[in-house]
């Protein structure tokens, strides 16, 4: 009892869990794209389909469809964007006085009553689309089974694991379901969401270190030599952990359950059948959402149990906790490895099913149908896993109850350990000669893990960023693409060029596309034109690479960018001052030669120096990104060739203006840094300095990318996009960064006259 209240009562992990828990579901609210009130909508719309023909309903959903293009082109019309045909097609659908029922108000095409115009139709074409799936679901059916006699009756199928597997798809997929019409997205939300299922991974792994607390305070011998200090601890240690992964499951899935319920207006008709979701177009087994649901969380349940014995066993077979902690690193690395980038039409996909992963992530294993070859004999890929996961979980618990009794808590030394230390000196001698600035460094990126940091910023940037989006407010987006055809300095040659293509395109058939290029090419060379008479020295380039990166809209893309920098520059500079007070340090370094000014400018150096690695990180991945996407930035350019900059007077190029938004974006990043070095010298614990950075910096991000505005004049996204801000403010923000390395390095050092 004792050993359940000291794992499950720790303050600690329950705020591990409250973490996770409110991460998840962030998460699970920031990725759902739909626009407020869809739900409400498209379960109000579902009501009245389910209560008719599936015909009348198509029908619904077509004419629905209709009126909203209608709308649309008519909303289009009014703004200028219309055509003759456009024109000819509105009064063919409204009649010819549709002008004069706009004026009296009887059609309403104003802003807000076009948001909702475009809301319902995302509602309808969600609409039918399910229809759709519904109608074709049996025929997909027959088609599996009518393949399956086809492909058994030709003689190039006639080896031995070609037949039965062709006969074991036959029998597994159902003659015929009965499936229905209802709200799929709460089940589908649900079985989608991966996230989940490693932040339960994580607090089963946070479980699993509390078991081995006795080693950090030097107790392991005394409880390894008491009664019961060996097997029967370690069993009712696997009771707890089995409780504590319930415990989770129940607060991680139960949250995610309620919130997606909350949010998608329920679940639908629980006794409806699973393939009534497109999710589940090839899950075999026939059984209600409400079975799928319990079976699911026993899954993950079980899956999660099984994953913290066979860490935990790893854990317990290593003395050295550092040692034990990188094997389990490379052990999970190596597993995810194989379950996620193992191709279906490689021999050793079995790995993928025979995964640790494959009962933590269940949906993706469960819903993707794939027959293996074990032995000649097909076998269904998730049901392998499910075989081997009972066997698999007693192993585990029966190694970890033989480590228990038999592991010696001292052993001789690891060899391991010796190369490493042997390995360890020169570096240590290299460390040792460094001054004071080289030191600090290497107290941040190295000590304080802040190569770790970077390297995953690196990774998000090169490798998982989203493409930014070119802001449609700076540039002519008629003229984009002509322009980039024919970018290069405006000449008397390029005038000759737009005139050539000009006679060219006259001289065929005049459809609405070709009467469009021909007013593109017109506006154009209106433009080319005045820019030879004014003799500018202007260029045609490529404007959507500079647009994308001087984004002025503040996008879910822009919001999440600066969201993961600020998460960085949390995690790197949090432990600057406090990592020391936390060690008791503070006196010594007063009391020392430098320990005070020399050591402040030191610090903020090496916080300046990480800063700057960390800008050119993130900006180096996003430059590669929009090069890749939209082509070269024409750097060389006069700034007024972009339409946003036209009419400004500075005589500088393109690059420079690039450059100054960069620099301006390293400001507002700097003077992040510099709050968060403030609240460094105000804690005293490192843990405490990153929460409260996360506060103050992270969480008003987090809000601003949720779309809650209320904070969003105190959040620091603006600052890291320069083009949000209007020109007036950046001298205060000048001033601000002055203010604060002014504060940080006079008034509230931590090395300051005094006790700590």
């Amino acid at each position: 009892m004792r050993e359940l209240k000291r794992v499950l009562l720790a303050p600690r992990l329950w705020l591990l869990l409250l973490g996770l828990l409110l991460g998840s579901l962030f998460l699970t609210v920031t990725e759902d794209r739909h626009d407020a009130g869809f739900y409400e909508y498209f379960n109000r719309e579902l009501a009245w389909m389910q209560t008719h023909p599936s015909g009348e309903a198509v029908e619904r959903i077509d004419a629905e469809l209709t009126h909203i293009q209608m709308l649309s082109l008519l909303h289009r019309w009014t703004q200028g964007e219309g055509d003759e045909y456009a024109e000819e097609e509105l009064s063919e659908y409204y009649g010819a006085d549709f002008a004069e029922r706009i004026a009296v108000g009887e059609l309403q095409i104003s802003d807000t009553a076009m948001s909702y115009c475009w809301k319902r139709q995302n509602v309808y074409q969600q609409l039918r689309e399910q229809l759709a799936y519904l109608r074709e679901y049996p025929e997909y059916l027959n088609t599996v089974h009518a393949n399956a006699k086809q492909m058994g009756a030709l003689a190039v199928f006639g080896s031995s694991f070609s037949t039965r597997n062709i006969e074991k798809t036959d029998r597994d997929f159902p003659k015929s379901v009965r499936i229905k019409l209802d709200s799929n997205f709460a089940l589908e939300n649900l079985v989608t969401d991966q996230i989940g299922s490693y932040c339960l991974l994580v607090y089963a792994f946070a479980v699993v270190l509390a078991f081995l607390n006795e080693r950090k305070r030097g107790l392991w011998s005394l409880i390894h030599g008491s009664p019961g200090g060996r097997a029967r601890l370690a069993l009712r240690r696997a009771l707890i952990l089995l409780l504590a992964c319930a415990v989770g499951t129940a607060v991680l899935l139960g949250g995610k359950l309620l919130l997606i319920s909350l949010r998608c207006g329920g679940w639908g008709d629980l006794s409806r059948n699973v393939q009534s979701s497109p999710a589940f177009r090839d899950f075999p087994w026939v059984m209600s959402v409400r079975q799928f649901l319990w079976y699911f969380f026993a899954l993950r349940l079980f899956g999660v149990w099984l994953a913290g014995l066979i860490l935990w066993a790893i854990l317990q077979g290593i003395n050295q906790l550092p040692l034990a902690l990188g094997t389990a690193g490379v052990f999970l690395a190596a597993e995810y490895t194989a379950f996620r980038f193992i191709p279906d039409s490689y021999a050793i996909v079995i790995l993928r099913y025979v995964n640790l992963f494959a009962l933590v992530d269940v949906p993706t294993v469960a819903l993707h149908y794939l027959n293996l070859n074990l032995f000649g004999r097909p076998v269904q890929g998730f049901l392998l896993s499910l075989l081997l996961s009972l066997p698999l979980a007693l192993t585990a618990l029966g190694a970890n109850l033989l480590l228990a009794a038999k592991k010696k808590p001292v052993s001789r030394q690891n060899p391991i350990l010796g190369i490493l230390d042997r390995l360890r000196r020169p570096f240590s001698m290299a460390v040792g000669r460094l001054r004071l600035l080289g030191m600090e460094l290497y107290k941040l990126l190295w000590l304080q893990n802040g190569i770790f940091v970077l390297l995953a910023v690196a990774v998000f940037a090169f490798g998982y960023m989203e493409t930014p989006y070119p802001d449609t407010e700076l540039y002519n987006v008629r003229l984009a693409g002509i322009s980039n055809a024919m970018a290069g300095p405006i000449t008397e040659e390029t005038l000759r060029t737009i005139d050539g293509k000009l006679k060219e395109y006259e001289s065929w058939e005049q459809t609405e596309a070709i009467a469009n290029q021909i007013d593109i090419l017109t506006e154009l060379r209106e433009k080319v034109a005045q820019s030879l008479e004014a003799k500018d020295g202007l260029w045609l380039i490529n404007q959507t690479g500079p647009a994308a990166l001087m984004n002025a809209q503040g996008g879910a893309a822009q919001r999440r960018n600066a969201l993961v920098l600020l998460l960085a520059l949390v995690l790197l500079l949090a432990g600057l001052f406090a990592q020391e007070r936390q060690g008791r340090m503070g006196m010594l370094l007063r009391g020392s030669t430098g320990g005070r000014r020399r050591l402040r400018r030191r610090k903020l150096s090496a916080a300046a120096l990480t800063v700057l690695l960390l800008f050119l990180f993130f900006e180096a991945g996003e430059l590669k990104l929009i090069y890749e996407t939209y082509g070269p930035l024409a750097l060389a350019a006069p700034l007024q060739s972009m339409d946003f900059f036209a009419a400004s007077t500075y005589p500088v190029s393109l690059g420079v203006g690039v450059a100054v938004f960069l620099l301006l974006r390293l400001l507002g990043l700097w003077l992040a840094a510099m709050a968060v070095c403030l609240v460094s010298c105000l804690c005293k614990r490192t843990n405490t300095a990153i929460l409260t950075s996360c506060g103050v910096l992270v969480l008003p991000a987090c809000l601003s990318y949720m779309g809650v505005n209320l904070l969003d004049g105190l959040s620091a996204v603006k600052l890291l996009s320069p083009m949000e801000c209007s020109a007036l403010i950046w001298p205060f923000v000048v001033l601000l960064c002055i203010a604060f390395t002014m504060l940080v390095n006079l008034l509230w050092l931590p090395y300051r006259e005094g006790r700590d």
